[in-house]
């Protein structure tokens, strides 16, 4: 993570001579969208440590917040419940298995 951050802030000062948290947020925006897409980046392969970073970033977000309690309630997951209606797997799929219900 420190890796990424410090390749944002030397991204920007090459850019426009201040680090990140001093670029305008129109600076800032322009070097994200440029990283954060990786199919768009490809064409540009100095910025490969920049969308590895973002993309990182990004998952690591994403699965902090859908593994949190306001993620969790947001997703309205309820967990292993008992399905009345589940009568097994169906017998096709056992004989491809070589499996029985027995």
């Amino acid at each position: 993570m420190r890796g990424g951050l410090a390749w944002l802030d030397r991204e920007c000062v090459e850019r426009c001579g201040k680090s990140f948290i001093e670029a305008t947020e129109a600076d800032r925006k322009a070097l994200l969208d440029e990283i954060a897409y990786p199919a768009k980046a490809k064409a540009r392969p100095e910025l490969g440590p920049g969308v590895a970073f973002f993309n990182s970033f990004r998952d690591l977000t994403a699965s902090g917040f859908w593994s949190s309690k306001m993620g969790v309630e947001d997703l309205k997951f309820m967990g292993n419940t008992f399905n009345p209606g589940w009568n097994g797997a169906p017998p096709e799929v056992l004989k491809k298995l070589g499996l029985s219900q027995e």
